[in-house]
């Protein structure tokens, strides 16, 4: 339960999904206005708390973010402040302490566009954003998969050819792309560069990207006021290389108070053992390069509870450790794996027996415990019967959240719901002669986070004023309850775009992937579903290239409109067609047009025919065997599979690897994020899988691919309702937001021949090349992928010899050798 003697900043926080940053302010904690997530002034000190619903419960990290400029005093605070922080939320939250340019990797990914540096602090002031008023500044994008964003100085001097710089000249703002910067840089300068335009210039200006060495950069350097020798990408620094500890030895200390006197000494050296801690003192962990971790016992006292983290900052100086050194708060009951793998034994009650569903957390040192792949099989009708508590016939109300306020929506649109927009739905019912109420906030896959935060808000604050008795339920698009559904009487429309906020401004993406071919007016709605309640539809791109052979659709027109009824649709697909047609075209004819009969008037309306999704599968009206989505991951240590139920495309994980059986065909499809150990274990897996299938499947009668992340083909993405081509690349790669064209063809694979990339032999050359990625290499194991000639001549032994040296040994070599 959350304590009850906490900074007044503090209440209420952590209630509900989502980011909340304060800042310290002449030592006093103030709640920061949500428009400034991801800008840090270098003067000031913050506490930023991220909190995420896991299962049915809440998950709280709180990291405090100090500047390379900020006072003892307020990073003090700071640190006090967090602890009373994580005691007000029951002591649950991990901490972190983040230190300006070498934060976390945790802490960067709160940030998806970056985190912006700013000079100055709370006593010289914010810098207030005038619209008539500019001046002019330099800004700094670098960073491979985490981007920062930090202002320098106006001059050449601050360029270098291997990062991206955004010149703000007010109502002009270039992007210099130096010659060798990284495709993802130059992605988020544009679209930084856009934001700077949409928020801080109403709309106005000129956005100018331009690419050092082809374009014309006259203008560039004229604004910029001088011109000079550019550094190379060398002196600019490595993306990836980042200041380190120096190599050290762990070591854990024990910190008591009990003589009344504060008391660091030595308690253990590895082999670490779990029985090492002690529930009724705090322990400091030395963990060499992976930082320096505060473990809080559960029986020590409130006074060690608080100086916990002061003290642990006391040791990193002490030591003489660099201030940037990695701190972690852990207690006793929620430590992560990243602090348990440095002991040799810990077991606790969430450890993975056999296929259990875990939490996912840091990556933790991998366990190459084989999983049970025959298991997967066993479990076709594990998803477990949906049971509602209501019969849906009470009252209800629907909001749209359109500049931060609720707007009322008309009762003859209940059910219409724009994918660009947050709603509110308050429904209210009886049990048992007492009035009981759920609010619902329906989050549209396109809406901005700012949108989301303001929907979770003003639920929070509906909530209060029915004193905390409603229950409330966030809602994603595509992943609606069944309760939610009823509530609309089988009418929910998804609809593209969204109502004009003060959020972002919405613009077409004119000539992206998928800009509708179709003629002028047309409009066309994709309609699925099992059964008459879950049947929905989501309008879709008006082109041929989205009709599937499983669904139905509806296609509007000025005149009439057109009902397509694919060869696998089912019954309530059908009549809901009609009934999502009366709503969306009530005028003109309504003409049942069936695949394979299509006039060409219907082929001329979308723009021509295309290929569309129509293996033999989906024009099954009740599959035999329906497809399966299944997650494979090792982000907590060891590698699993998960089965993914009611899946759409909003669970293919960017970070893992996931696993679609079709049956005919099982793809493996690689997330950018997945790392090694998932690719090479999914695909083996995906073989395995089918190996131990007993319904007659081979892999000689199987087809067996990999698919990556962005190239999905067609018998892919017809699994998936209302497949989006444009979510991996947010509407255009780089080349398109410059010449507004463009489209990568990457061919599918299949795992055989993925796996033998595994054990592809490559020159030393090439191995001992840090820059270059190698297909099927483990960059930890480089030297397995070496010739035996090429191994001994420069091991200077064989390979057996040294698969018999001891760890230490083999990575002293493979560093002198720059395979490492």
């Amino acid at each position: 339960m959350p304590s009850t003697s906490v900074d007044e900043a503090f209440v209420g926080a952590g209630e509900v999904p989502g980011l909340e940053i304060w800042r310290i302010e002449k030592l006093k904690v103030v709640k920061q206005d949500p428009k400034l997530n991801g800008k840090f002034y270098n003067g000031d000190s913050y506490i930023c708390l991220n909190t995420r619903k896991v299962r049915d419960k809440l998950e709280w990290d709180i990291h405090f973010w100090l500047g390379s400029e900020t006072t003892q005093d307020e990073s003090g605070v700071a640190a006090y402040k967090t602890v009373e922080l994580d005691d007000y939320l029951g002591g649950d939250p991990v901490q972190y302490r983040e230190v300006q340019r070498h934060e976390s990797k945790k802490f960067l990914d709160i940030f998806p566009n970056g985190i912006e540096y700013l000079e100055g602090g709370i006593e010289s002031g914010f810098t207030k954003v005038d619209r008539d008023s500019y001046t002019k500044r330099l800004l700094h994008v670098k960073g491979k998969r985490n981007v920062r964003i930090e202002q320098v100085e106006v001059t050449y001097k601050s360029l270098n050819h291997g990062d991206v710089f955004i010149l703000d000249d007010g109502m002009t703002i270039y992007c210099w792309n130096g010659k060798d910067s990284s495709k993802r840089e130059r992605i988020k300068a544009a679209e930084i560069a856009r934001k700077i335009r949409d928020e801080e210039r109403g709309g106005k200006g000129q956005v100018i990207l331009i690419d050092s060495g082809k374009d014309n950069d006259k203008r560039f350097f004229e604004a910029l006021g001088d011109k000079g020798l550019i550094k190379s990408a060398e002196e600019g620094g490595d993306d990836s290389e980042f200041e380190k500890n120096g190599i050290r030895e762990i070591v854990l200390y024990r910190v008591t108070d009990s003589s009344g006197e504060l008391k660091i000494e030595e308690a253990s050296r590895p082999p670490l053992k779990k029985e090492d801690l002690d529930s009724n003192d705090c322990f400091i962990l030395d963990a060499g390069q992976s930082g320096v971790f505060s473990w809080i016992g559960k029986k020590c006292t409130q006074n060690e509870k608080k100086a916990a983290m002061n003290n642990a900052m006391k040791f990193i100086k002490e030591k003489g450790y660099p201030e940037y050194t990695k701190l972690t708060r852990v207690v006793e009951g929620g430590e992560n794996p990243v602090f348990k793998q440095f002991f040799v034994s810990w077991e606790s009650d969430c450890d993975q027996k056999g296929l259990g569903v875990l939490n996912k957390s840091n990556i933790a040192s991998y366990n190459t415990e084989a999983f049970e792949i025959n298991k997967l099989h066993l479990n076709k009708d594990h998803q477990k019967k949906k049971v509602m508590f209501d019969d849906g016939t009470g009252k209800i109300r629907v909001w749209r959240i359109n500049n931060f306020r609720k707007i009322d929506v008309p009762e003859n649109e209940y059910g219409i719901f724009y994918e660009g927009d947050c709603y509110i739905v308050f429904y209210s019912y009886k049990e048992k002669m007492s009035d009981k109420y759920v609010i619902y906030f329906w989050q549209g896959l396109k809406s901005t986070p700012d949108e989301k935060g303001a929907s979770a808000i003003m639920a929070q604050q509906l909530d209060d004023q029915y004193d905390g008795k409603p229950v409330q339920v966030r809602v994603v698009q595509g992943k609606e309850p069944d309760h939610f559904l009823l509530l609309f009487h089988h009418k929910m429309i998804i609809m593209k775009g969204g109502f004009q906020s003060g959020f972002n401004r919405r613009t077409k993406r004119a000539n992206s992937y998928s800009e509708t071919k179709a003629k002028p007016g047309v409009k066309l709605f994709q309609i699925r579903g099992t059964t008459n309640l879950n049947t929905r539809a989501i309008e879709v791109n008006a082109r041929a290239a989205s009709l599937n052979s499983n669904d139905v659709f509806l296609m509007k027109t000025l005149g009439n409109a057109y009902i397509w009824e694919g060869q696998g649709a089912n019954e309530d697909e059908k009549a809901f067609a009609e009934i999502v047609a009366d709503y969306a075209a009530p005028d003109g004819d309504l003409i049942i047009m069936r695949e394979g009969k299509e006039t060409n008037e219907f082929w001329d309306l979308l723009g021509g025919k295309e290929e569309y999704a129509s293996m033999s599968r989906l024009t099954e009206k009740k599959p035999t065997i329906p497809p399966r989505l299944f997650q494979c991951s090792n982000a907590t240590g060891r590698f699993w599979v998960e089965e993914i139920f009611d899946f759409d495309q909003d669970d293919l994980c960017e970070d893992d690897v996931m696993l679609l059986d079709t049956y005919d065909e099982v793809f493996v499809w690689i997330g950018e994020g997945a790392n090694f150990i998932e690719k090479k274990n999914a695909l083996d897996g995906a073989l395995e899988y089918i190996k131990s299938d007993k319904s007659g499947r081979t892999i000689e009668n199987t087809n067996i691919l990999r698919v990556k992340q962005g190239c999905e083909p067609l018998n892919f993405t017809g699994y998936f309702f209302a497949w989006d081509p444009e979510k991996w690349s947010k509407g255009m790669s780089y080349e398109e937001l410059k010449s507004q064209l463009g489209e990568e063809n990457v061919k599918v694979t299949s795992v055989s021949e993925e796996i033998q990339m595994f054990s592809k032999i490559y020159p030393y050359s090439k191995l001992s090349n840090s820059d270059l990625i190698l297909d099927g290499v483990d960059p930890t194991n480089k030297e397995k992928h070496l010739s035996d000639d090429e191994f001994e001549l420069y091991f200077g032994m064989t390979k057996e010899k040294y698969s018999s040296l001891p760890k230490w040994k083999k990575e002293i070599l493979k560093k002198k050798l720059r395979l490492f």
